[in-house]
């Protein structure tokens, strides 16, 4: 099985967990921005969702297509949409990953069942993620 989508609108890396106290109780909770972010790719994501979460091993591959700064030269931007000048500045491509949390349990059943990721990341004049989903038949997973 394959599925592919994209996920319109700048990708946004994962903020950090905030946290609470009340009392000697300490909580966590994630920022609205990146609660509000993830309910967006959720949400244009659905449409490709399974039928049922998968349970097979899955090979991931995220793709995020960065803005190109408005200060870039033009020589330079040139060089970044052909995809010579490449995004080295953060965010960092593990925090933008981190989008893959948004589709647990709806699109798979556990992120522990992915093994095989690949993330790039370029320039683009139009900012978006594209997500490509595989199962690997050849791994079933352990009960």
């Amino acid at each position: 099985m394959k599925i592919s989508f994209t996920i319109l609108g700048p990708p946004r890396p994962k903020g950090r967990p905030r946290f609470f106290s009340r009392g000697k109780f300490v909580g966590t909770y994630t920022d609205t921005k990146t609660r509000e972010y993830e309910q967006n790719v959720l949400i244009q994501a659905l449409p490709h969702k399974p039928i049922k979460p998968i349970e097979e091993a899955i090979k991931l591959t995220m793709i995020f297509y960065m803005p190109i700064p408005v200060s870039m030269s033009k020589k330079k931007r040139a060089l970044a949409i052909n995809e010579v000048l490449l995004p080295i500045k953060r965010p960092d491509l593990d925090n933008l990953a981190k989008v893959k949390d948004a589709l647990n349990k709806v699109f798979w059943t556990d992120d522990s069942i992915i093994v095989d990721e690949h993330l790039y990341k370029y320039y683009s004049e139009t900012p978006k993620t594209e997500i490509i989903i595989e199962t690997l038949k050849n791994f079933m997973r352990e009960n």
